[in-house]
């Protein structure tokens, strides 16, 4: 009678040892934690600030910065970047070890972002024309699709690697002529939807426009004296592509104590592409504004454009 309820006693233990492997082998299949790595564009040098000084091209993410990464159409993740690695705040798992699955990561993080069809982009109506400025109204997002792999982790990096979605206008007055001694008193960038709240898709990787009362104008306040030293501005626009809707530029400075306004419209073509700079050096002569230098780049090295001659008159 103890033999047969010993041999029952091992059959029993042997089928719960089986369940019990069984279930492991279940969670570790289940339960596989996910880690990522990105970069923004190809960058190898590592600046100081998130940008190089006064450089808007090299940009990398800094300490404490967010991305919100949605896996498959699922629930959004936050991630946080600290001491050189991405943490989630909380865990991640892969949903299988063999499948391909599809990433998108937005920066920056906004917790409004509940699916990757409307992704809430920062506001561009409160830029003073600072790298301190466009760094908080930069909006990157990048899309990967991958298998677990040997070791889980999702490469936002290479030809996965963030990228700007909006636009960026850089403007450079040189100190010389009627600016050597003069004043900046005011920029203002003028078109239809230049500066709405928008929301981004990953469906199909396009911004829409939201209805807003201030959404035409950006209109900056400055009052730089030049003494002779050039000075440059950057702002982040909405994306036009349609050369039908006007863009304004209007400047107003000061020399003595006279005013003076300089207008163009329709400049640059009205063609302001997302993820793309473009650049202008200005000259003021003879209270003309001339821009004697421009190019249109991928926030690099690019084409030229046709030179522009703003109009200066004084202001009433």
């Amino acid at each position: 009678m103890k033999k047969k309820y010993f041999v029952w006693s091992c059959v029993v233990m042997t089928f719960f040892s089986a369940c019990q492997q069984a279930e492991n082998m279940d969670q570790q299949v289940e339960e596989l934690p996910m880690s990522i790595v990105a970069s923004i564009s190809a960058q190898k040098d590592i600046p100081d600030s998130r940008y190089a000084g006064t450089n808007p091209n090299n940009v990398v993410f800094k300490e404490s910065d967010r991305i919100g990464v949605f896996v498959d159409n699922g629930a959004i993740s936050e991630w946080v970047y600290s001491a050189s690695e991405w943490n989630s705040t909380k865990t991640v798992y892969w949903p299988d070890k063999t499948d391909p699955h599809t990433f998108c990561a937005f920066y920056p993080y906004d917790e409004d972002a509940v699916s990757i069809t409307a992704v809430p982009m920062p506001s561009l109506l409160n830029q003073t024309g600072t790298i301190e400025s466009i760094s908080q109204c930069d909006f990157l997002v990048s899309s990967v699709t991958q298998s677990y792999g040997d070791d889980g982790i999702v490469k936002f990096q290479g030809d996965g690697a963030f990228s700007h979605v909006s636009s960026l206008l850089q403007l450079t007055f040189k100190g010389v002529e009627d600016l050597s001694s003069s004043v900046l008193k005011k920029i203002k960038i003028e078109g239809e939807n230049i500066v709405a709240p928008t929301t981004f898709s990953f469906n199909d990787n396009k911004v829409s426009v939201l209805s807003s009362e201030n959404s035409d104008v950006l209109d900056v306040s400055l009052s730089h004296e030049m003494e002779g030293e050039n000075v440059t501005y950057y702002f982040i626009l909405n994306e036009k592509l349609d050369a039908s809707s006007n863009v304004t530029l209007t400047v107003e400075y000061s020399t003595g104590d006279k005013t003076y306004v300089a207008q163009k419209k329709g400049f640059a073509g009205n063609v302001f592409a997302g993820g793309v700079c473009q650049s202008y050096i200005m000259t003021i002569m003879d209270r003309l504004l001339v821009i004697s230098g421009s190019s249109i780049s991928e926030w690099g090295d690019g084409e030229s454009l046709d030179d522009v001659v703003l109009d200066g008159k004084e202001k009433s």
